[in-house]
């Protein structure tokens, strides 16, 4: 008996000696962000991988739309990552600098790290979206504009012209949120052409809903007469389903601040 309580404690305190060194060991540095532009900056080639009509032609388009909905759509070019993941790497930078509007949280950063880039590594761009925008660029929208718009010209080594693809992508995308009407912009304009491209399966189609909405009454009706009987199907949706899904569109997980919420990487 004796033996095995001081086993125990030998046990006991080894584990505590552990939990002291690993909670001395310095923590993992924090990646070097750029400095935070004095006034909005809508592109930033810090790795100088846009020429200059590219750089001209996303910041008026970025101007113009910020001016029109509130939203700002940033492209952030660097030279290396200094091994940090561009996930953790991207988040930070967006909320440093906080992008978007502080209530509504509507900024979206395009990320692309030159290193990686020219090295064909995975973790080169990222597109991180702000929570209020991730309605309009969620996670498999942002990964199809990648896929679909930039990494196809950056395998042709136009990198200028993939970054491009990418902003107008997600400015388009913006633009449809706010229903912004493009060909009254003469800047804008240019974004008609990505718009709605990329939105695939992650919404509803519109055109579906009179037809969802003309089954949920039938089936309502039928199974409602059915309810006198001891069968209610929908008993178990009206406390649960819905009611998680009226506390999500509420806004109680968001108001995050300037932070950033979901994207994609490549």
């Amino acid at each position: 008996m004796f033996a095995a309580r001081r086993s125990a404690g030998w046990a006991l305190a080894l584990s505590l000696v552990g939990v002291v060194l690993v909670a001395a060991l310095p923590a993992p540095a924090a990646p070097e962000l750029p400095p935070r532009p004095a006034t909005a900056t809508y592109v930033n080639d810090f790795a100088g991988l846009l020429d200059a009509g590219t750089r001209n032609e996303l910041s008026e388009i970025g101007r113009a739309l910020d001016e029109k909905t509130g939203a700002e759509v940033v492209v952030v070019t660097v030279p290396s990552l200094d091994g940090s993941p561009i996930e953790d790497y991207a988040l930070q930078l967006f909320r440093a600098w906080g992008l978007g509007d502080r209530e509504k949280n509507n900024g979206v950063l395009l990320l692309v790290d030159k290193e990686r880039l020219l090295s064909g590594e995975s973790g080169k761009v990222r597109i991180e979206v702000g929570y209020g925008l991730e309605g309009a660029i969620p996670d498999g929208r942002a990964g199809r504009i990648l896929d679909e718009r930039v990494l196809p010209l950056w395998q042709e080594k136009k990198y200028a012209a993939g970054i491009r693809a990418g902003y107008l992508a997600v400015a388009a995308a913006v633009a449809e949120e706010y229903q912004v009407d493009l060909s009254a912009d003469r800047t804008l304009n240019v974004l008609d052409g990505y718009r709605a491209a990329e939105r695939g399966s992650d919404g509803l189609p519109w055109e579906l809903l009179p037809l969802l909405f003309f089954l949920f009454i039938f089936l309502m009706s039928g199974w409602g007469r059915r309810r006198r009987r001891g069968i209610w199907w929908w008993g178990g949706f009206g406390g649960g389903g819905w009611g998680g899904f009226g506390g999500g569109f509420g806004g109680g997980g968001f108001g995050g601040g300037s932070s950033g919420g979901g994207g994609a990487s490549r």
